[in-house]
């Protein structure tokens, strides 16, 4: 895993990490790379030929495709986990990678000058929500470890608060999301990478342990459930900002998206697993399936629509 954990959060709640299975980073890689090409097709393309084992189709059907595979494989994932031991803590992060991937196909239509595109009323940019997002991301980490460290000392009356001088190290919003597009994607992909592994360790008592969120008496727990809504909230305000700068999304651009969640659900199986869980029962096997037929399809399908066939109709 190239995401580095921040040290503040192992200083307060040392545990087991848990780095990303090899067949996940596989897949990923399969993924992004033919979900990059297939999204520089145009929507005219789409009714160009396409031969899918030995068959007449359109390029269209090629991103549905995508989608068979990946749901397909997560169905067999799914079966061949079968009753193997999780936890909440497991559950949440997976469930973060899912809300993660949505947001990444948000993003996979957009340019640099999206970014930073005014959407004017004094409307965050694409860029300045991206930096709360990852900046929330890295606050959750570090509040939720603050609270472990303490979670056996008693908790005054009023409102529960993390003391602010712990965080004074933490880096500012403003700097979380600099860069290119590509930069600011990564960045995203290793904040929440680097947390889980250690949070989907958690124990049951590290869950229940004594927090506070905005004030309120809470759990860890409930801090660790807070990740992906706080992802998915904040999707929203993406696609409204998206709106506000007229950036229309073509059919391409919502194509891609529907495939980028479809290998979110598979992860929220997946994600946060030792890898003895997933090199039994096949399961790493299946992942490295998906990912040699996702690839297997970029060039053919990228070629066919290069081509200009008209294809029969759908």
């Amino acid at each position: 895993m190239s995401a580095v954990l921040d040290p503040f959060v192992l200083e307060r709640a040392p545990g087991p990490v848990v780095g990303l299975h090899p067949a996940l980073v596989r897949l990923r890689m399969a993924f992004n790379g033919t979900s990059e090409l297939l999204g520089t097709i145009p929507d005219e393309r789409l009714t160009c030929l396409w031969v899918w084992d030995g068959n007449d189709i359109n390029v269209r059907y090629a991103f549905y495709r995508m989608l068979e595979i990946l749901e397909s494989g997560t169905a067999e994932v799914a079966r061949a986990i079968g009753g193997q031991e999780s936890s909440e803590a497991r559950e949440a992060v997976g469930q973060t990678s899912a809300a993660r991937w949505d947001l990444q196909g948000v993003l996979a239509g957009l340019s640099d000058l999206d970014l930073d595109a005014d959407p004017g009323g004094g409307e965050w940019t694409v860029r300045q929500t991206m930096a709360h997002i990852i900046g929330g991301q890295r606050g959750y980490a570090w509040g939720s470890a603050y609270w472990i460290s303490v979670r056996h000392e008693p908790k005054p009356e009023g409102p529960r608060r993390a003391p602010d001088h712990l965080f004074a190290s933490m880096p500012e919003d403003d700097e979380e999301a600099t860069g290119t597009l590509i930069d600011v994607r990564r960045k995203l992909d290793d904040i929440v990478d680097a947390a889980s592994s250690r949070f989907a360790t958690l124990t049951t008592d590290e869950m229940d342990a004594a927090a506070g969120w905005y004030g309120f008496p809470v759990t860890v727990g409930f801090r660790m459930w807070r990740w992906p809504s706080h992802i998915e909230e904040h999707t929203v305000q993406v696609e409204k900002t998206l709106d506000m700068i007229n950036h229309r999304r073509t059919e391409v651009e919502r194509l891609v998206r529907l495939n980028a969640r479809a290998l979110g659900r598979l992860e929220a199986l997946v994600f946060g697993r030792a890898a003895e869980q997933l090199d039994a029962g096949a399961v790493a096997a299946t992942i490295d399936r998906v990912a040699d037929e996702l690839r297997g399809m970029a060039t053919p399908v990228k070629a066919a629509a290069d081509a200009g066939v008209p294809g029969p109709p759908d």
